[in-house]
């Protein structure tokens, strides 16, 4: 059997996964893979993406125009598409996608409102095209870790904490970070898909609904330093909130069953609350589960920040630190073994739609099922909508204030005293 690749997108993270492809060619004895195009709108990346596939020698056309490149992708059968493009364009191009019957993976978020996601499956149940999302998480050695030890057992709540600093990059420099787009919600809150895993698995609810009980948003992102507007989840700028005004700082409460589940996420560093988790999993284990570097970007320095762990109690208390692929008994703090997967969660992401784009194993389980996206993207956009509310002028103050609190462009500080220009 063979596949046609056809990627879109060659900027940090999109040259990164097509390496990833190239790689994942030669481990997969049984599919002849193809690397027919590159779809890159800016000129520069466009640049690299030629230079790389001559370097590589791969007989691969670099396209500018998207519907160009679909045009070409009509010669082959199997035809796999990878969109790590722009956020606002992945509807649009699951969509060409169905109408040309190519199995799609998306970065997410696959759409950015639920008016995209519902369009999107009601093409996908006119057509033959199969689309998912690389919900990279769901194939973490932790996550995997943790389903086996919480099989059958009751889980009472789930803690989840996806927190970074990505809000201040995009911040401090739009145009390198341009692709960012979205808000700490659409960006980091939806790679929480496998609490639907860990609910399936436990002893709780085979059939899992979400309900969206609270959300508070602490802050709401500024679209530049001391400018009057917000960003908007686009890219642009707002002057009111509504659900296209970008969040920086979101915590949601859901209900499944007999199971309290809370979300935590943020693009405006660790939050208060992560930060007392954090404490406690130090106290207990000895070991430290946030990230924090001093980092200077466009001759600002911020505090470079990454937390990314859940918990979870119940008949079974486990912390699972998903930055570090560690877990630890919350009760003991000692840690559990984790066998080494063999590939990274991205290449066995790839390799499972090569599969599919190949007709072999369509139905397997290990993809999320359109049911399971249904479930949480809903449940994603239930959370975007109820977290749109606030006074502008009081949360441009307080987004412009958290982001002040966080960086410093003071030239002579930053060059004589890194270490100590922000507080740990």
């Amino acid at each position: 059997m063979n596949v046609c690749i056809y990627h879109i997108g060659f900027g940090n993270f999109g040259s990164y996964s097509f390496r990833k492809f190239v790689e994942l060619k030669d481990s997969l004895e049984d599919v002849d893979i193809h690397f027919n195009g590159i779809c890159e709108k800016d000129f520069d990346r466009r640049k690299s993406a030629e230079q790389f596939v001559e370097e590589k020698d791969l007989d691969t056309e670099v396209f500018k125009d998207i519907e160009e490149m679909y045009e070409s992708a009509r010669e082959h059968e199997n035809v796999l598409v990878y969109d790590t493009g722009p956020s606002s364009r992945h509807a649009d191009n699951i969509f060409l996608s169905m109408q040309h019957n190519y199995f799609h993976l998306c970065e997410r978020p696959p759409s950015l409102n639920r008016k995209q996601h519902l369009k999107e499956k009601k093409l996908a149940e006119k057509s033959k095209a199969m689309w998912k999302v690389d919900f990279i998480e769901r194939e973490n050695p932790v996550v995997k870790k943790t389903l086996e030890l919480i099989k059958g057992k009751k889980i009472n709540e789930i803690k989840i904490f996806r927190e970074s600093s990505a809000g201040i990059e995009k911040i401090i420099d739009p145009i390198n970070r341009q692709n960012t787009r979205g808000d700490d919600i659409l960006d980091k809150m939806i790679h929480d898909v496998y609490i639907l895993d860990f609910l399936e698995k436990s002893g709780n609810n085979r059939d899992p609904k979400l309900e969206v009980e609270e959300v508070e948003t602490k802050y709401f992102m500024p679209w530049r330093p001391e400018s009057n507007k917000l960003l908007n989840i686009h890219g642009g700028y707002t002057k009111e909130i509504d659900y296209k005004t970008s969040t920086g700082q979101t915590k949601a409460q859901i209900k499944s069953g007999n199971t309290k589940i809370k979300l935590n996420s943020s693009w405006l560093g660790i939050s208060n609350e992560c930060r007392l988790e954090a404490q406690k999993i130090k106290n207990k284990t000895g070991t430290k589960v946030l990230e924090e570097n001093y980092s200077v970007l466009n001759n600002t320095a911020f505090l470079d920040e990454e937390a990314r762990f859940f918990i979870i109690q119940g008949e079974i208390n486990i912390i699972g630190d998903m930055l570090h692929h560690k877990i630890y008994n919350l009760e003991t703090g000692k840690e559990y073994q984790i066998k080494e997967p063999r590939k990274d969660p991205l290449q066995k992401v790839m390799e499972k739609a090569v599969i599919n784009a190949c007709k072999k194993n369509t139905n397997d389980n290990n993809i999320i099922s359109e049911k399971e996206i249904d479930t949480f993207m809903n449940c994603i956009f239930d959370i975007k909508e109820e977290a749109a509310q606030g006074e502008f002028l009081e949360e441009l103050d307080k987004g412009q204030e958290i982001f002040e609190k966080l960086t410093i462009n003071d030239r002579k500080i930053i060059e004589t005293k890194p270490t100590e220009i922000i507080p740990n």
